[in-house]
């Protein structure tokens, strides 16, 4: 062979030496934290233009940075997706398909996996970081939102929203292995330094309807995977995102929640609020029982309404805290609220707007809706995810100022939903800026539970349960009395009067609200199979809610059948003023507007009033004269069967 001609294994040697290259870049970069799918895509490319070309908006709701705070991951409820963020270059790096509604994050320990809870497919995808791809689906309890693993990363915790329980999924085999019950929706999590999973509710717990609410806070002991704990917290509901604090001889808890001051008619409330802002402080002791305090974070002349994301800020004095109904972000020094709740002079820190102050350093503007924050390792910069503009405001903890806006796709003119949903989350048209419409109407038109008196302003009279907002398209008149005749008259004039004591929204506005109102839909309902089959108990339910004679084959009159008043073919409600017989002392009417029937599985508690806990105890606590539908001539079997079915309406 001549020297002048290549060798013929001269090219596969090169290949290999190649090979070797790639693969020790590979392994630097991965024991650098970071991977080559990390890359930034090339602009123009496919993804770039699936990306940018979407008309849906991307309603950022959960954040989560990797171990060395490179990347930051963005939960997005608007358009099923998780992105990827380069905190050096603040540029969108990836973007991938998840479940519906994704709206919790959580990493394991060292940051491969990370877990997204997808809320309306009752399930958590499973992202490898590395590869940044989706490696597996894993099945939960129904509505998780919430999530977290241990300290080992061989269980993940899921707080289930609809299911009123936590799901406990072994990582090795992908199983749920158990479900916890917690309390009334419970919706955020946290893993704690000392063995624990936290669980806080958005709701309040099921009691008795003339009582202040109390929301609870539940802790799983990971080394027996069951609940050990559940704190009470008086007097609030809506606990959001968790902070940790670690002091010497326990962990203490920041945890945002709203103060309702339902009890109260809302006319007599003319120099108050009807709603106050509010942390919980939790002081977490292992062989002692935990102590709690509260302190507003509203201001004497101004509330910072609706707080959701809280965050310890590593190696600083600050905790930050986002109020998504006036759009700011509060900077707490911590220290100085430690202080403050040692102090024996503050006997009622939970009634005292002015003790704000004292602990609050900085209050800084937002993007539009802030929810979820998160704090880099080094504490020197927060992120914070603004739903309902599609941004992350950054924030320089080094400074206590604001820096900058990343951007989460094309920004284009809003849309008419669009502009309803700012109006929606916005305090700013309510005196004081004390609530928005979210307020009452949590998790995007939800209801808060509880029992409020709004337009007459004698004590203890009509009294009426909050209603959700959810697939009430077609379902008007609206208010248990009937007497708003629309939405457009829902959201303009009477809010503007009773609720906000404000000019209100411009008719315009009203317009656009009633646009993302109508356009709120349900989550799919768990109790109702995939192809619409019914179980043989949901079958004979459905047999007894459309009967025409009793067991004993007498004719039951027709205002007495459940169909009547619950017509299928208008949402389930007859969209009428019916007498039931559950009217009381208290109340001025004597008949109320029939509620639709659709998702009633998901809203406890039940009539007007709230009184009945559970769909059994309408009929076998609340209907002793057969006026809400004849009943007594039913036994326990065929209640069971009808409940069955009604959830699955």
């Amino acid at each position: 062979m001549s020297a002048g001609r290549p060798r013929p294994d001269s090219r596969p040697v090169r290949r290999r030496r190649g090979a070797t290259r790639w693969i020790v870049l590979a392994l630097a970069l991965s024991a650098a934290g970071l991977s080559l799918a990390n890359r930034p895509a090339p602009r123009g490319s496919a993804y770039w233009r699936r990306f940018y070309s979407s008309r849906r908006y991307f309603d950022p709701v959960a954040l989560q940075l990797s171990p060395h705070g490179r990347w930051l991951y963005v939960a997005g409820e608007g358009r099923n997706e998780v992105l990827q963020i380069d905190t050096r270059t603040r540029r969108v790096t990836g973007a991938l398909a998840v479940g519906r509604r994704p709206k919790g994050l959580a990493l394991s320990p060292g940051g491969r996996w990370l877990y997204v809870a997808n809320t309306w497919s009752n399930s958590v995808s499973v992202i490898d970081t590395r590869t940044w791809r989706v490696a597996r689906t894993l099945h939960v309890g129904w509505g998780p939102e919430g999530l977290a693993t241990d300290r080992t990363g061989r269980y993940l915790y899921t707080a289930n929203t609809l299911g009123n329980d936590i799901s406990v999924v072994r990582l090795a085999t992908g199983r749920e292995v158990s479900r916890l019950p917690a309390g009334h929706f419970p919706a955020f999590t946290a893993r704690l330094r000392g063995g624990w999973i936290a669980v806080t509710d958005l709701l309040a717990q099921l009691g008795a309807p003339e009582q202040p609410p109390v929301d609870q806070l539940s802790l799983v002991d990971t080394a027996t995977r069951q609940v050990a704990r559940r704190i009470m917290v008086p007097g609030a509901i809506q606990m959001r995102q968790i902070a940790q604090v670690s002091l010497p001889h326990a962990d203490c808890l920041l945890i945002p929640f709203l103060q309702p001051h339902n009890l109260v008619p809302l006319l007599v409330l003319r120099r108050d609020w009807y709603a106050a802002n509010g942390l919980a402080v939790v002081e977490l002791h292992r062989h002692a029982p935990p102590r709690v305090r509260e302190v507003m974070l509203d201001g004497v002349n101004r509330a910072y309404a609706n707080g959701y994301g809280a965050v310890v800020a590593p190696h600083t004095p600050w905790a930050l805290v986002t109020a998504s109904g006036v759009d700011r972000v509060s900077i707490l020094n911590i220290r100085r609220l430690l202080r403050l709740l040692r102090s024996p002079a503050q006997a009622d820190l939970a009634r005292n707007l002015a003790d704000a102050s004292h602990f609050i350093v900085r209050r800084l503007p937002t993007g539009r809706d802030p929810t979820g924050v998160v704090a880099s390792p080094d504490g020197h910069y927060a992120y914070i995810a603004n739903r309902a503009d599609d941004t992350i405001s950054v924030i320089d903890l080094h400074g206590l100022r604001s820096d900058g806006l990343i951007r989460l796709g094309r920004m284009r003119a809003p849309t008419e939903v669009r502009r309803g949903q700012q109006l929606f989350f916005d305090a700013d048209y309510a005196q004081g800026r004390e609530l928005a419409c979210a307020t009452c109407h949590p998790d995007e038109g939800f209801e808060d539970g509880l029992l409020w008196s709004f337009e007459v302003p004698h004590l203890g009279q009509d009294i009426v349960i909050n209603k959700t907002l959810r697939a009430i398209r077609g379902t008007g008149p609206f208010k248990w009395n009937g007497l708003n005749p629309n939405l457009a008259t829902q959201d303009g004039p009477r809010t503007a009067t009773y609720i906000f004591r404000s000019q209100g929204f411009s008719p315009r506005q009203v317009r656009d609200l009633v646009a993302f109102v109508r356009s709120l839909r349900l989550p799919p309902n768990p109790y109702r199979a995939p192809d619409g089959r019914l179980t043989p108990a949901q079958a004979r339910g459905r047999a007894i809610f459309f009967r025409s004679r009793t067991n004993t084959g007498a004719i039951i009159p027709e205002d007495d059948r459940c169909y009547r008043c619950h017509a299928p073919l208008t949402h389930y409600t007859s969209r009428v003023l019916m007498n039931v017989g559950t009217a009381t002392r208290f109340d001025n009417t004597r008949a109320f507007k029939v509620p639709s029937l659709e998702g009633i599985y998901m809203r406890p508690p039940y009539l007007h009033n709230g009184e009945a806990r559970t769909l059994e105890e309408i009929w076998t606590k609340f209907n002793p004269h057969n006026r809400h539908g004849f009943t007594s001539d039913m036994n326990k079997q065929q209640l069971n069967d009808l409940v069955q079915f009604l959830k699955t309406l």
